[in-house]
């Protein structure tokens, strides 16, 4: 393997673990977006009539 090819698969190597971190980043955001909503929802009190009857019509 010639130094050209070496430094093309370290580039190729560091740019993998680059988008596999900004990947996984995300992934724990998304989750704790996901988390905060959850628990937001469950907070709110419940309603015999939530839902129901709902005027769609504007």
């Amino acid at each position: 393997m010639d130094a050209t090819t070496g430094v093309a698969l370290q580039v190729a190597a560091t740019r993998n673990d680059l988008a596999l971190n900004a990947i996984k980043q995300n992934a724990e955001s998304d989750k704790q977006i996901a988390d905060l909503l959850q628990s937001a929802a469950a907070s709110v009190p419940s309603s015999p009539v939530r839902g129901t009857n709902v005027n769609v019509k504007a």
